[in-house]
């Protein structure tokens, strides 16, 4: 689940167009004009003042897996929150079921088995007197977690490029879908930055560039020498 924090900019375009307003030496008390200068500057890929626009966002319901592919985004200095695992008692923590596991009853079978045994074992910790914090190491990346994130828009289109990619793993595009889906229903400037640039990157390339290309676009010729 996605929540949208009211201190996200709910207009960032108009945002985006005063700050480049100043930079221009131009009039910035027109809605129209600073959004038309903002669209403008997003098209023409001048993505310094895009880090103007603040999103923040509370992201819940996924592993600590994806969680942890997420916090790779580092650009534009982002920053979050995580729940503690320190503080909170896990003990009956959800996980997440990949879809591979549920096509099979006896994976399935193993899996959630496992996912239990964890539990049961955690929990006799607690009971022997172990610190949370100290039983917490036997909790699995598949532990479902949330966090409070904060990042800017350049670094959000950076991100959106490569996890809304087909070759991205499956949970972590379907976490990047959904805070597309929760942004582009915050207002209807941020449905014009997301129906336009938050897309695969080969969209934005106009071919592939990875090297197992999953066939959504052909790939570009390799031009680089593969020997130096």
């Amino acid at each position: 689940m996605i929540t949208i924090f009211d201190s996200t900019d709910k207009f960032p375009l108009q945002k985006i167009g005063k700050m480049a307003g100043v930079c221009w030496n131009s009039p910035i008390d027109s809605k129209e004009k600073n959004i038309k200068r903002a669209q403008d500057c997003i098209i023409s890929g001048h993505g310094r003042v895009l880090e103007y626009v603040d999103i923040e966002l509370c992201i819940e319901g996924y592993s600590a897996r994806a969680i942890r592919e997420y916090y790779t985004h580092i650009g534009g200095a982002p920053t979050r929150l995580q729940e503690s695992t320190r503080y909170v008692n896990c003990e009956k923590f959800d996980f997440y079921l990949p879809q591979s596991v549920t096509k099979s009853e006896n994976a399935k079978k193993i899996y959630d088995g496992c996912m239990e045994e964890i539990k049961k074992t955690y929990a006799k910790l607690i009971e022997a007197g172990v610190s949370k914090e100290d039983a917490a190491n036997i909790l699995p990346l598949g532990m479902m977690t949330k966090i409070v994130d904060k990042r800017n828009l350049r670094n959000m289109i950076a991100l959106m490029n490569q996890r809304l990619c087909t070759r991205a793993y499956i949970e972590i595009r379907k976490m990047a879908n959904e805070i597309k889906t929760s942004l582009s229903e915050y207002s209807n400037e941020w449905k014009w930055i997301c129906d336009n640039f938050f897309v695969p990157k080969c969209d934005v390339t106009g071919w592939c560039t990875e090297s197992k290309c999953c066939g959504r676009r052909p790939k570009k010729e390799n031009t680089i020498p593969l020997e130096l």
